[in-house]
């Protein structure tokens, strides 16, 4: 009897062991999936905190482009100041060039007119 009773323990622990041996194979996949799912976030994290670095990168660079802006804007407006002489005198320059060149004209025709 006893014979018989370690028997059937020892089946029944294979029985068990075998269901367990197909659970962890099933399992398998799984825990594969998991395991590159963490890997994913892992890679994610590194990406977002590169992202950071670069973002806080440009903050810190922010008040030098604002200072550089404003001094640009000053500049800019000096040199539209300059230019509005500069400007009138090209007009009176480009009038002075029309006069002369309806001048010619006339000289032209009048020279092809023997009633001029």
């Amino acid at each position: 009897m006893l014979p018989q009773f370690a028997s059937n323990a020892v089946r029944s622990a294979l029985r068990l062991l075998d269901g367990a041996e197909h659970e962890v194979e099933h399992l398998a996949p799984v825990e594969e999936r998991l395991q590159e799912a963490i890997s994913g976030l892992h890679r994610t994290a590194d990406s977002l905190d590169r992202h950071v670095e670069v973002l806080e990168g440009l903050a810190a660079s922010l008040p030098a482009l604002t200072d550089a802006v404003a001094r640009l804007s000053e500049q800019l407006t000096e040199l539209i100041g300059l230019a509005a002489p500069l400007e009138a005198a090209e007009r009176e320059v480009s009038a002075i060039g029309h006069l002369f060149h309806r001048r010619g004209r006339r000289g032209a025709a009048g020279a092809d007119d023997p009633q001029a």
